[in-house]
């Protein structure tokens, strides 16, 4: 049984989508989109009307055996989470690749997100799909926080995107959420999605089950920015982007929110509702400019009574976001930092006060620069321990502008921290009306200490090599 003919049954996937009604008519875009990606006959002259617009292809012209790789890239709202979580449970369930595998040898679909948070979304519309199957209610015999097995012996589980984790595995199909969001939450432990596809591939090669990748579409970077410039509209590529807004896929989405989203971030709006690449968002550094600065293999250097030292803090409430401390000084024209520590959330603010004047007492330190959160309270935690606090003058945004310079020109050497990299590889740089660019960490990102190391790089400052003068 094909999937479409599986979502049609009423002992199969159907109630799942169906609603109060029975209806699933609200969702035949998306089974145009899966017969393309099956490779299934696209006969209604609507649906071959709907291909062209979504892939810029010919149904016509479409592969017969239908594609490995799907990039579907739609807005918010579009159901394309519950849809990935339909092929998901009928290749687990339905698809009868589990054969291939060799004796002993555990066949997974793997559900890979930026964070656990949201790989449990579809996580759970999976788990759901199987509740509310007849059929197959009854095939799950073990679950836990992260997945479920089936009695045919395949796992369900999801993977935190690291590519680590990923390659242990015989895949059934991967399912990647978000796709156009990895390397920018400090959750995941990829760099950037073309690191985390590399590592999917090979374990797909056993199977040949498919690898569905959906996301809203973000920056023009990475794998799927270039699946989107290399396959949409190519009669020949290998990989099926569909690229619609989320009224089109989902036409029972309210446009009132739309329009309410238009008003108030018509640029993120473009991206979330309609489907379209954000042109004002901008990588702030390339990771491999940034690794040029990293001193492989160091971590903290040792307190040396003859150098000057300056340091920054980025302070919080303690509940969610973490505290960072960042220790530097100058050595001729670069600017070294010596000491980089961060305090995960939960904690208490005082008490992380009184760990952070201990190590700039180390460093001959009773003064230290931090950003205006709290300044009032950090300023009396601080004293209470025996180190001045000032205000930044810089705020964030002008701290990481600033950053720029020292890094191009490799004047500024980092400790060899992966976090730190990530931080600083993810930010990014938004153009402004009036041509102000604001940089910042992704929405769901962290940057507390790369935050810091700006702001201590500010506060040392570097001699600048002018033009001309050697």
């Amino acid at each position: 049984m094909n999937i479409i003919k599986s979502i049609r049954d009423e002992n199969l996937f159907k109630p799942f989508l169906a609603d109060a009604n029975g209806d699933i008519s609200s969702w035949s875009a998306w089974f145009t989109a899966l017969r393309c990606l099956y490779g299934l006959a696209i006969k209604n002259p609507r649906s071959k009307q709907l291909v062209k617009e979504c892939t810029g292809r010919d149904a016509a012209l479409l592969p017969k055996d239908g594609f490995s790789t799907a990039l579907l890239l739609t807005g918010r709202r579009s159901g394309k989470s519950r849809i990935a979580a339909i092929v998901g449970a009928y290749e687990a369930a339905m698809s009868g690749r589990e054969k291939m595998l060799s004796a002993g040898e555990t066949g997974m679909v793997a559900i890979i997100a930026p964070t656990k948070k949201q790989g449990r979304v579809v996580r759970n519309y999976l788990r759901s799909a199987f509740e509310q199957t007849p059929l197959l209610r009854n095939e799950v015999v073990n679950e836990t926080a992260e997945g479920f097995l089936l009695s045919n012996g395949v796992l369900i589980e999801v993977l935190v995107g690291d590519w680590r984790a990923v390659r242990g595995y015989t895949l059934l199909a991967a399912i990647v959420d978000e796709v156009c969001f990895f390397g920018l939450d400090a959750e995941s432990k990829v760099r950037s999605d073309s690191e985390l596809l590399r590592a999917v591939k090979p374990s797909l090669a056993t199977t040949g089950g498919p690898c569905i990748c959906v996301s809203s579409p973000h920056a023009e970077r990475g794998w799927a920015y270039r699946q989107f410039k290399n396959c949409w509209g190519n009669d020949a590529g290998k990989t099926l982007v569909w690229k619609a807004p989320s009224r089109t896929m989902n036409p029972l989405l309210d446009q009132q929110i739309i329009d309410d989203a238009m008003a108030e971030d018509a640029a993120s709006a473009r991206s979330e509702y309609y489907g379209e690449w954000r042109q004002d968002v901008q990588t702030y550094l390339p990771r491999e400019i940034i690794e040029q600065c990293v001193i492989k293999n160091r971590q903290d250097l040792l307190p040396r009574t003859s150098i000057t030292y300056r340091a920054f803090c980025d302070t919080s409430g303690g509940r969610s976001d973490s505290a960072a401390l960042a220790i530097g000084h100058r050595d001729e024209r670069k600017i070294i930092v010596d000491f980089l520590r961060e305090w995960p959330a939960p904690f208490n603010p005082f008490s992380i006060a009184g760990q952070m004047a201990e190590e700039l007492k180390r460093y001959h330190l009773f003064l230290v620069t931090g950003d205006a959160y709290g300044a009032e309270y950090t300023a009396g935690a601080f004293k209470s321990h025996g180190v001045s606090y000032q205000p930044a003058e810089q705020n964030k945004n002008e701290l990481y502008l600033e950053l720029i310079g020292p890094i191009c020109s490799k004047e500024i050497e980092l400790p060899d921290s992966e976090r730190l990299a990530s931080q600083l590889a993810s930010l990014e740089r938004k153009v402004r009306s009036g041509g102000h660019d604001l940089v910042d960490h992704p929405p769901g990102g962290k940057d507390d200490i790369a935050n810091c190391v700006a702001g201590m790089a500010a506060c040392i400052g570097a001699k600048r090599r002018r033009a001309g003068i050697f």
